[in-house]
């Protein structure tokens, strides 16, 4: 199985608070996409933070499972994909080939989307419900750290993750996918 890279740099500015350990359903975002993730073999998790206050309070709420480490952001531009570069370039160093990556705002996601996406063989497998999903790809990570540095800064991840040899996994039920911004997108 291959590790696991949760993506919990963002500011969470429409929230107002950090996503990642905002309580829903009775468990911390993070600690429902990282159990789906154990759930579905990934037994290392790496997790992608802004700064150092962010990583003690993810760390606090990730203490009950062994094999996690946090990943400071070393980019001086603050944006999803400069975050997930730097992740990446860590990842590199690291030796790891191939990493799930998953947001830490989806807590409805189920362990048999990333399953899934375990049986392709192409550089990127991306998860299609309603939408493209290109946060919840199984990557080849020099790949897609190669497309990212040739990537312009306006290209989106998705058209960045689709212009490398990809495979897209359609789902029927979307509901999974569904992520929480803002407040409002608890109702």
């Amino acid at each position: 199985m291959f590790p696991a890279l949760i993506l919990a740099g963002g500011a969470s500015k429409r929230m107002g608070k950090n996503k990642a350990t905002m309580i829903v359903d009775g468990s911390p975002m993070i600690v429902s996409v990282a159990h789906a993730l154990r759930d579905a073999g990934c037994q290392s998790i790496l997790v992608a933070v802004r700064d150092g206050h962010q990583r003690q309070e993810i760390m606090s709420a990730l203490r009950h499972l062994t094999d996690v480490e946090c990943i400071l952001d070393n980019d001086l531009e603050r944006s999803a994909k400069s975050g997930l570069r730097s992740a990446l370039r860590e990842c590199a160093d690291r030796g790891i080939q191939r990493i799930q990556l998953a947001p830490c705002d989806t807590p409805w996601i189920d362990s048999q989307v990333f399953e899934r996406l375990q049986k392709g063989s192409r550089a990127v497998m991306m998860p299609k419900g309603e939408y493209l999903q290109p946060l919840h790809s199984l990557i080849e990570v020099d790949v897609v750290l190669a497309a990212l540095n040739r990537a312009s800064m306006r290209a989106s991840l998705k058209n960045t993750l689709q212009s490398v040899p990809n495979e897209i996994v359609r789902f029927a039920d979307d509901g999974c996918f569904r992520n929480v911004n803002a407040p409002n997108d608890l109702n």
